[in-house]
């Protein structure tokens, strides 16, 4: 129905015709209908996206477990590296431990390996 604005025709549809189509005597009137049509299509898929937006994260929230740092925690960093010829399934995936350092904003973390090291910033999800 997106694509071609009208539904999509079965065998026995085009053998004996939908009871409900009528021809469409001329190209304005084809043009209003199709217009009309394709409107109240896309109006019911915006619903029906939104609905099933809502449902997702609905269940993304329920699984979701937010995690909370606070300074002086340590903590491994997710630096997944690729290296050709090797699996990164025997590779390491996290580096560290890290010392926080800062929080910054709730999504945000200052990381620190050391005292003599560079600090920086990483989001939460990475730690």
């Amino acid at each position: 129905m997106l694509v071609f604005g009208h539904k999509a025709r079965a065998p026995v549809d085009i053998v004996y015709g939908s009871p409900t189509e009528e021809p469409v005597r001329t190209y304005g009137a084809y043009v209003e209908e199709l217009r009309e049509r394709m409107t109240e299509a896309y109006e019911e898929v915006r619903i029906a996206l939104r609905k099933a937006a809502e449902r997702s994260k609905r269940y993304y929230d329920v699984r979701v477990k937010t995690n909370t740092y606070s300074e002086g925690d340590w903590a491994y960093y997710f630096n997944p590296r690729k290296f050709r010829g090797r699996q990164d399934k025997w590779e390491r995936q996290y580096t560290g431990p890290f010392l926080v350092i800062r929080v910054p904003s709730s999504v945000t973390v200052r990381l620190q390996k050391n005292p003599k090291a560079r600090p920086f910033t990483v989001h939460i999800d990475k730690v």
